[in-house]
């Protein structure tokens, strides 16, 4: 054998054996946004809404590679316990894990979320996430994740004022509120609801004005009203602890309480109820717990062999007292005993339906579309891990059906592309300017959908800024289409047209 042909037999070998360690690597992992951009080292964008409110759930796909041999095993963590995938998966102090088998190659989504704080400050965390295939090779992708927290000082607000809502524990004869940490989970849960309930011209209830029907120490048995001692506005709840056979808490407006007035108007709501919890535990005698922090959000599954989490019942109570309960006219259409729908067209737009109502006035099935958690009454279900229970979007659409007036908070801000004009850019000069957008759920695409852009210059379709040197005067008119990250039927876009002009140097 001649030695050029002994060189071209070794490059044979070399070039195989290239071809079978190419084909023995699954490829790479690629994992896209909602949008299909690949997010790489931009990462996801989570979001943290104002108030104490269930977050949306932000969806991202990983794409596993035609290379790997099937079926794999697909891996995602969360680095933070306040993190959650939708189901199945688990949650835990070192944050969320989601196991996938996947039978072939293909598309994967997956939907994020964080559980909410109360701090207002921006985090950053991050996914891991692992394919392993059949033939035990491993790929691997870390993708950041940063939090828009939109907490906001009150200080610095501009919408109307809360609705005031005083929680009254004079009425307690069991002793359940003398303990502090009680009392002040019952006030922060009614100041949650509060938040978003708008208070301008609520009208002020004279001292022995008010009727409020409440219940005795024996839990559902009998009943006394008792009179307003001081002069209040807005809504009075009474807080106080039962002691009954029934083993679970309530939460009601009052009969024969008078109604809710904004000036000289007269509103379908109640302005006074009950808050009672049952002093031996939720649906059992385990007690109650009320030190659970937001990180532990996950411990609180208020199942019957566990003590129950006094935030989620007092969440959910006091719901009841002030929204879900058919002696405010406006919510149902049926009696009390019987399934009942809330009509609304708001509502109906946003969940796709008019929900039901049961007999315990709860909304059976209905999970909110951008949270992925089960709404008012139906908290043990929904499409995310069980924990706390929250306030969502659908439950606030829900009190505005009832009659209430919401404040302007960001899960309702629309999305606005703020930008209107363009500066002029120079011939052969450095052009930077940014399209601004907000509202809606970030992040954002940016895309221009009809015209082009001056020869040289770009738009980053991430932080909508354009940049480039311009290379040919002249006028340009294009338009620009934003999209958010919402993915229910409200899902929006906005269009926005503009004119570029390049003048010559």
């Amino acid at each position: 054998m001649s030695r050029s042909q002994i060189i071209a037999a070794c490059l044979l070998i070399v070039a195989t054996y290239l071809v079978v360690v190419a084909a023995s690597r699954p490829g790479p992992l690629l994992v896209e946004d909602c949008f299909g951009r690949a997010i790489g080292a931009r990462g996801l964008t989570l979001v943290d809404w104002d108030g104490y409110i269930a977050n949306p759930a932000i969806r991202f796909d990983v794409v596993a590679p035609a290379a790997a041999s099937y079926p794999a095993r697909l891996v995602i963590r969360g680095d933070h316990p306040r993190l959650a995938f939708d189901l199945p998966s688990t949650a835990g102090a070192g944050g969320p894990t989601k196991e996938i088998r996947l039978a072939r190659a293909g598309r994967t989504s997956i939907r994020v979320a964080i559980f909410p704080d109360r701090d207002g400050r921006d985090e950053d965390h991050a996914l891991t996430i692992d394919l392993e295939d059949a033939g035990g090779r491993r790929r691997s992708a870390r993708v950041p994740l940063h939090l828009v927290d939109q907490d906001r000082e009150e200080e610095a607000d501009v919408r109307p004022r809360r609705l005031p809502i005083v929680v009254d524990f004079s009425q307690d004869r069991t002793g359940f509120f003398e303990d502090e940490a009680r009392r002040r989970v019952a006030r922060r849960a009614a100041a949650d609801w509060s938040y978003f309930l708008d208070g301008e011209g609520a009208g002020t209830v004279a001292a022995g004005d008010e009727s409020t029907l409440i219940w005795n120490p024996d839990g559902f048995r009998s009943t006394r009203t008792v009179k307003n001692e001081s002069p209040f506005t807005g809504y009075l709840l009474y807080a106080y602890g039962i002691d009954g056979p029934d083993l679970r808490s309530g939460g009601e407006p009052s009969p024969t309480s008078g109604f809710q007035t904004r000036g000289a108007d007269v509103l379908p709501l109640r302005r006074s109820g009950g808050y009672e919890v049952e002093i031996k535990g939720n649906y059992n005698r385990e007690g109650w717990r009320a030190d659970l922090s937001d990180d532990e959000w996950w411990k609180a599954t208020n199942l019957r062999d566990d003590r129950a989490d006094l935030d989620s019942i007092a969440h959910h109570e006091i719901g009841h007292a002030l929204i879900f309960n058919r002696l405010n006219p406006r919510f149902g259409d049926a009696k009390q005993s019987q399934s009942a729908t809330l009509r609304d067209d708001r509502l109906r737009a946003y969940l796709g339906k008019d929900p039901t109502i049961d007999g315990s006035d709860h909304l059976p099935g209905t999970v909110d579309p951008a949270s992925l958690r089960g709404a008012f009454g139906n908290e043990y279900h929904g499409k995310m891990p069980r924990g706390r229970w929250l306030i969502t979007k659908a439950d606030l659409i829900a009190a505005r059906a009832v009659g209430y007036d919401l404040r302007a908070t960001s899960a309702f801000i629309p999305l606005t592309l703020e930008t209107a004009e363009l500066p002029e850019g120079r011939l052969g000069g450095r052009y930077t300017t940014i399209l601004r957008a907000s509202g809606g759920v970030p992040a954002y695409q940016f895309q221009v959908v009809e015209g082009s852009l001056p020869a040289g210059l770009s738009l980053d379709d991430f932080s909508g800024e354009i940049r480039g040197v311009p290379t040919r005067p002249g006028h340009s008119e294009f338009t620009v289409r934003v999209r958010d990250s919402e993915e229910s039927a409200q899902a929006e876009e906005v269009l926005q047209h503009y004119r570029l002009t390049i003048a010559a140097p």
